[in-house]
């Protein structure tokens, strides 16, 4: 074993709940815990389904905030027109239907770390409030007047480029700034190497348990074919899958037929089936917003229309991929 904060790292690489050896996430357990040692906020960043809460809570439990709170909330699952009240929380009768006053989750996570998942779907209005916050360590509920001073630690998560959303000036550059005091990017699965065997039978291990089941790995065939597929949906993608398997595994260990179709016969970087059609075509290549918006549709085809699966494959907030279909 070796220890990189005050929790060792097991031979696996299992640190406060992720797994994972390769070098990428022995660098990451390595500036988590320096991260954690400091005050500032901290900006999260990877694709959809990397682990972006789990390393929030390496953060926290490696922080001298340990013994508080852990607060998480979606940005992105709270209707706009609540989020202020959510976030600072509001006086009684501060509008219809605030029958008594209430904390927020700013207050709730006083002496800890308060958890901003999605933050670059928070509404323009909120980004200003956010920084007043950040800047004065206060925060004025809903409707009162009396400002109230909380001790948290803020850590935002996003799987958008936000240095990107600065120049299109739909986040603003100064809450961005403070925000990304501290950044941390997560790796893909597919830039983590060993990583992906290490997962697939911790999983199979995990569901094996959970589903009664005695299943003693996974076999070199299963595993071939899944070191072939790209994995847009990260570890999250692989934990589905592997649960498949688990459930649909018929002698001792995951063979291919076990996995989900779409991993027969994929090969890292290849598009989907027709996708690629059209760039054999050079008299009438397709614009970048059309095969986009192809793709895009072609993920709602695998996940049966389902819109939140489908923002989390593609590694975008829901909100954005309603903007591409409604465009």
């Amino acid at each position: 074993m070796s220890s990189v904060g005050r929790q060792q790292v097991s031979p696996r690489g299992d640190f406060h709940g992720m797994i994972g050896r390769s070098p990428a996430m022995k660098a990451l357990y390595e500036r988590v815990c320096r991260i954690a040692r400091a005050a500032g906020p901290v900006l999260i960043s990877g694709e959809s389904g990397v682990g972006k809460e789990l390393i929030t809570r390496a953060l926290h439990e490696e922080s001298d905030r340990a013994s508080g709170p852990l607060v998480p909330v979606n940005c992105a699952g709270i209707p706009a027109e609540l989020l202020e009240s959510e976030l600072f929380g509001h006086a009684c009768g501060a509008f219809t239907g605030a029958q008594r006053a209430r904390s927020g989750l700013f207050a709730a996570a006083h002496g800890g770390t308060l958890l901003l998942d999605e933050i670059g779907e928070l509404p323009a209005g909120m980004q200003a409030k956010l920084l007043r916050a950040l800047q004065d360590g206060r925060v004025r509920p809903v409707g009162a007047n009396i400002e109230r001073t909380v001790d948290v630690r803020v850590v935002a998560a996003t799987n958008r480029n936000l240095e990107r959303e600065v120049v299109r000036k739909t986040f603003r550059e100064d809450l961005f700034y403070r925000l990304s005091t501290f950044k941390l990017r997560i790796p893909p699965l597919r830039q983590r190497g060993e990583d992906l065997t290490l997962l697939a039978e911790y999983f199979t291990r995990h569901f094996s348990a959970k589903l009664s089941r005695e299943i003693a790995g996974v076999g070199d065939d299963a595993l071939s074919l899944l070191r072939r597929y790209p994995f847009p949906g990260n570890v999250r993608e692989l934990a589905s899958m592997m649960e498949q398997a688990v459930a649909f595994c018929r002698g001792k260990w995951i063979a291919p037929a076990d996995l989900p179709e779409e991993l027969h016969g994929a090969q890292a970087g290849v598009a989907p089936d027709g996708l690629g059609a059209d760039l054999r075509e050079t008299d009438s290549l397709p614009t970048l917003r059309a095969m986009q918006l192809r793709y895009i549709n072609h993920v709602l085809d695998q996940v049966q229309g389902n819109k939140r699966l489908a923002a989390a494959i593609l590694g975008i907030g829901r909100r954005t991929l309603y903007r591409y279909l409604q465009d």
